[in-house]
This record gives C-alpha cells, sequence and structure tokens, in this order.
C-alpha cells in the first residue's frame, strides 16, 4: 500500500518530534535564505522618517515635501507588513528601493528631498544598530525564559544526588540540581553581557553622513529621541569607520551563549548515553535514523555544538572585516551585515530548544543514586572529614586516602580494613569505626556536609537559589524598561507624523 513519506525515522517514538526542532535541525537543506536587506525594511522606514521629520522641523525641506515623504512611507509600511514590499536586485539594496518606490510614486521633485544631509553609509549603521538592539532583546528574553526552567528543574532535583565529574571521571558528589544552577549561572551571565554591549550600541549614527557630518543644521537629538536611542554618538568618523564592530560585540554574546549551550548539550548527551542511562531526551526534541529502526538520536543537541562552531567561525571573520579598516567607509565592511544575520538566523531559536529539551527530561534518579556508590567517589569526602576530625595535615591524609583506596577489595568504596592498613603504614594512629568509614562515603551523609557557598549543599544550594532568582527577576526588569523605551519612541515617531499627515 502507497504511503507518502516526509521523513525516513520516527514509526517507534512515542511522541511525534516537534515542528520547531525538525526545522531547527534540518538547517538550510531545504530552507530558502532571505535576501539581508528585508529584514532591514521596518528598520529603514523608521529611519527615514525620523529623518525626514527632523528636515522638517530643521526647515530645511518644506511642510508640502515632508507630508508627501512621510505619507509614501506608510503605504510602504503598509505593503511590508503584508509582505507586498519587494526589493528589486537592480536597485542594489533596501535603501535605494524605498527612495525609489517614493520617488516613482510622487515624483522627484519633492521625494528628492529626502536625502538631505545624510549618506547610505549613516543610514545602513543606524537601521542596523536597530535590527541588533531588537534581536538583542529578542535574545535577553530567550535566555530569561530558559533560566525560568533550569531553575525550576533545579529546585524539583535540588537533593537527587548523581556523581560530579572531572576529566570525563567520577570526582565527588553532586546534585542534579546544582549541575542545573551551573547551567543557569551561565546564561544568567550571557543576558549580562547582552545588556551591557546594548548600552554601548544603543548610540545615534544618524547624521553622520559619509563619515564628515553635514553643513545642513541638522537635529541630531531628535532623530536620537525618534528613533529610541539612549544618546547620539561622539564623532561622525567613528561609528562609520567601526561598522563592523556593534556586529562582532553582538556576535561575540551570541557566540558566548552558544558556547555555554553546547557545553549543556555535550553533557545532556554523555549523561543520556545507554551506559550512563541517568537522562532520556523527549521524543519530542529526538529524531530516527534512515537505516536503524531502534536509533533515537539527541540531533537538536548536537546541532546546537553544530551552530555553535559555526557562529564561533563568523565571529572570527567580524573581527578580520575591522583589521584592515582605513578611516572613512570602505565596501569591504558591508559584508559585515551578512555576517552577523547568518549567525542570528542560526541560533536565535537555540535557547527556546534548550528550554524545551530542560522542561521534557526525564531523570532517572534511581541510576544517578547507583551511580553515586561507584568508583571511590567519596574518597576526596572522606580525606576532609578524617582531617577534620583527627587534625591531620591534607598531605598526609591524602597519602592515607590513596593507600586505603589501594588496599581496598571493595573497588567502589574505600573499606575498613584498607583503610587501617593505610593508617598504620603511614604510623598514624587514630580510632576510626568500620562505620563511621562507611558513613563518611554515603553519598547522603557527604550532600549534608558540603558548607562552602556555591556548592551543592543544601544551605549553599539554598541560597544559590535565592541569588539566582533575584539575578533573574532584575534581568527580566531591565528588559522591561527596554521595551518601553523602544514603546515611547515609537508612539512620539507616529505621533509626530499623525500631527503632519492626519
Amino acid at each position: 500500500m502507497a504511503k507518502k513519506i516526509s521523513q525516513l525515522w520516527g514509526s517507534a517514538f512515542e511522541k511525534t518530534p516537534l515542528e520547531e526542532a525538525v526545522e531547527f535541525c534540518a538547517g538550510r537543506d531545504v530552507q530558502d535564505v532571505k535576501a539581508a536587506d528585508y529584514a532591514l525594511i521596518p528598520y529603514d522606514i523608521a529611519v527615514n522618517k525620523a529623518h525626514a521629520l527632523m528636515l522638517s522641523k530643521q526647515k530645511i525641506i518644506g511642510k508640502d515635501d515632508v507630508k508627501i515623504i512621510l505619507k509614501g512611507l506608510c503605504e510602504i509600511e503598509k505593503l511590508a507588513n503584508n509582505g507586498q514590499f519587494i526589493l528589486h536586485k537592480e536597485k542594489e539594496d533596501v535603501h535605494t528601493n524605498i527612495e525609489s518606490w517614493l520617488i516613482d510614486n510622487d515624483g522627484i521633485e519633492k521625494v528628492g528631498k529626502l536625502h538631505t544631509a545624510r549618506s547610505r553609509n549613516d543610514q545602513v549603521v543606524c537601521d542596523v544598530r536597530l535590527y541588533l538592539k531588537d534581536q538583542v532583546l529578542n535574545y535577553v528574553f530567550s535566555c530569561l525564559k530558559l533560566v525560568e526552567m533550569l531553575n525550576q528543574k533545579a529546585k524539583q532535583y535540588q537533593t537527587t544526588v548523581m556523581p560530579g565529574f572531572t576529566h570525563h571521571q567520577h570526582a565527588m558528589i553532586t546534585t542534579f540540581g546544582h549541575i542545573l544552577l551551573g547551567f543557569s549561572s551561565m546564561i544568567l551571565r550571557d543576558i549580562e553581557k547582552f545588556m551591557a554591549f546594548y548600552q554601548i550600541i544603543d548610540k545615534n549614527p544618524l547624521g553622520n553622513a559619509a563619515s564628515y557630518g553635514t553643513s545642513f543644521n541638522i537635529d541630531r537629538n531628535l532623530t536620537t529621541q525618534l528613533l529610541g536611542f539612549a544618546e547620539t554618538d561622539e564623532n561622525s568618523l567613528d561609528a562609520i569607520t567601526c561598522r563592523y564592530e556593534p556586529e562582532a560585540d553582538v556576535a561575540y554574546c551570541i557566540t558566548s551563549l552558544m558556547t555555554h549551550l553546547s557545553i549543556m548539550s555535550e553533557t545532556l548527551i554523555v549523561l543520556s548515553m545507554k551506559e550512563f542511562g541517568m537522562l532520556e531526551i523527549s521524543d519530542l526534541y529526538s529524531t530516527g535514523s534512515s537505516i536503524m529502526p531502534q536509533k533515537k538520536n539527541p540531533d537538536t543537541l548536537e546541532v546546537i555544538k553544530g551552530k555553535t562552531a559555526y557562529a564561533q567561525g563568523l565571529l572570527q571573520s567580524l573581527l578580520m572585516s575591522g583589521k584592515g579598516a582605513f578611516i572613512g567607509y570602505n565596501r569591504d565592511s558591508q559584508w559585515t551585515k551578512y555576517i552577523i544575520m547568518d549567525i542570528i538566523n542560526e541560533t536565535t531559536l537555540a535557547p527556546n530548544i534548550m528550554a524545551g529539551i530542560i522542561s521534557e527530561l526525564k531523570v532517572n534518579e534511581q541510576r544517578m543514586m547507583e551511580l553515586a556508590n561507584k568508583g571511590f567517589i567519596g574518597a576526596t569526602s572522606l580525606l576532609e572529614i578524617f582531617c577534620q576530625e583527627y587534625n591531620i595535615p591534607f598531605r598526609s591524609g591524602k597519602i592515607v586516602i590513596e593507600k586505603a583506596i589501594k588496599y581496598s577489595q571493595n573497588k567502589d568504596k574505600i573499606d575498613f580494613e584498607g583503610f587501617k592498613k593505610a593508617t598504620n603504614e603511614e604510623k598514624i594512629n587514630v580510632t576510626v569505626t568500620k562505620e563511621q568509614i562507611t558513613s563518611w562515603q554515603d553519598p547522603l551523609n557527604i550532600l549534608n556536609k558540603y558548607l562552602s557557598a556555591g556548592s551543592p549543599g543544601k544551605r549553599a544550594m539554598n541560597s544559590t537559589i535565592k541569588a539566582v532568582i533575584l539575578k533573574h527577576t532584575n534581568q527580566q526588569l531591565w528588559l522591561k524598561n527596554k521595551h518601553a523605551s523602544l514603546l515611547a519612541a515609537t508612539l512620539l515617531l507616529d505621533k509626530e507624523i499623525k500631527q503632519i499627515i492626519g
């Protein structure tokens, strides 16, 4: 019987993988990449509106002229919102397409005045900065959602004992909640980076013209206000020469985030392997094999790792773009726009995908506890307690515990006989019972003895959760304030336009 096939796997899955996850993994294999300047259409319209209003208020162009220009821009905006404004390649870029449309509809005598006192240089730099500001806020929003999920799961698994690792080997006792809070701390730090770079790029470059300003009496502070920038940049040459820099700054923030997501991905992949069996990735975020019916692969996590490498390479390209810049505009800087848009297009969904994976994660607490009792993982805690209880120098105590491991018949925990042989050999005379040796290596007892801030101990975890939640709340407030500032600027711009065109 004929059957339509859309993918070559999945019949054994209990849940159908999310379409968003499948598309995230598919990449560009069967999807078109839209021309870069389509992303700049709304920003170029806003920049044109603000510039036209400023020219009018400065009496550089007349009221009739600005009215025609603003009406035309509003018409283009309606077309763009409906996906009907097409960019024609023979007109080079979004700026020429918009200005050409206005001239074709309203004549060069009126609309030709729009480009007074500016260049495509300051125009595109302004467009891209507005675009980058919005993208930064999008990343902050999705990162905050991821942190919220990580914090929620960290509370749930706060006391779920599992092995901690160094060198891919069992190291010391920890909890799954402690690991999740570690991930949360990484993402919170990424949010701080986005916030810092947002402040750096939140400066209006419009009015710099070709790099050296203009003799027209423009009001750059007005366009700063109308476009929602925090301030006007200080030097007309800087923003044009260093066109690569805001792109590289944001790319660094994204790459830092992706690197942390890659660390998370590798950890989840390893812990979900059959050999570990501590975690299981949901069918919703997995894929299968075209040949092996039993396979359920963590492709979303592997794709995050792949996209991380891609972003890191593109970041290097952005940095190299600035290395050979000569003062003023250089055409090679145009490619920085493509690079940053590629980075954003490839990675923007990654925090949402990771939040979904964490939300649907199956945790095998029994297996975690089982592995937390293997491989002498309690040896370090035994060493610390031994040194504290009997005032033994740490280096002397470590030698005893190392020898106790060597002499123990049990190859998962230090046994009493091995411990006694080691102390006798080192001529350390202490009275330690068999029960103490057993108790000091018990994972739950070890967990209760952790005292240092930031550790998986109960008191430390409670403090860390409170601190993380407070930081998360403050970052949410920052995001809310930035959205409010941009909305206020948009409303002001709309109000000014309505006063002219009705």
